[in-house]
């Protein structure tokens, strides 16, 4: 269970608290995602696809019942389920460009984070492979982004 000034705000296992949290309240007392302003840019409930607009980049994701065109929406994804790589020229399909401010070690990966605001883990191993990068992109799998 998840409380929150003694009331219950998300109850669950903990593997299913951390692939779903129920809101961004649960998701900021969790602090493992990345948190990002979007807009519900397209919903396709037939194609199962819906497009949400972070910055100035359309990112495609699942659809998200519930949800309207012009909805303003918080992307949630965690770190480890991003891919940071080296920009070749522009952008392609769910990739964010993105400026690297630090690098710290952790017990068995690297966490990256960008100008942007947004945090990705990499093997230390990738890392050392691409440590050397002056650009980069931040890809988003599709099948990941939830909306809150």
């Amino acid at each position: 269970m998840i409380l929150r000034d003694g009331r219950i705000v998300q109850s669950g296992t903990p593997a299913g608290i951390l692939e779903g949290p129920a809101n961004l309240e649960v998701a900021r007392l969790l602090g493992r995602f990345n948190l990002l302003p979007g807009e519900i840019r397209a919903l396709d409930p037939g194609r199962n696809t819906s497009r949400v607009l972070v910055g100035e980049f359309e990112l495609e994701g699942p659809y998200f019942p519930g949800r309207l065109k012009g909805d303003h929406v918080t992307v949630c994804v965690r770190p480890d389920q991003l891919r940071a790589l080296p920009r070749n020229g522009r952008p392609g399909a769910n990739q964010i460009p993105a400026g690297l401010t630090r690098a710290v070690e952790r017990s068995q990966s690297m966490r990256l984070e960008f100008d942007c605001g947004i945090a990705v883990d990499l093997s230390s191993l990738e890392y050392e492979r691409q440590r050397d990068n002056r650009q980069w992109v931040i890809e988003f799998p599709s099948d990941k982004l939830r909306v809150l």
